[in-house]
């Protein structure tokens, strides 16, 4: 999907699935692996790598949930 992200590294923030196929965080029934948007926050996956490291995984700014990734929480566009 161009999101930064390479499909098996597609997990929710919990990384309590281990299929990326069957993962879906907005709910918006797209996989992540195949969702632009993974939070669907309007800001596309890809743009929401606060450092610019390519990484968007390790980016967190809300200090109430300063574990789930930028990328995973539509709090934060």
């Amino acid at each position: 999907d161009n999101d930064g992200l390479a499909s098996y590294l597609e997990l929710d923030g919990a990384n309590t699935e281990t299929d990326p196929r069957k993962v879906d965080s907005d709910g918006d029934g797209i996989p992540n692996y195949k969702d632009t948007d993974d939070d669907n926050d309007g800001v596309p996956t890809i743009k929401e790598d606060a450092n610019k490291d390519g990484d968007p995984r390790n980016d967190f700014s809300d200090p109430n949930n300063p574990t789930i990734p930028d990328y995973l929480n539509p709090k934060i566009k």
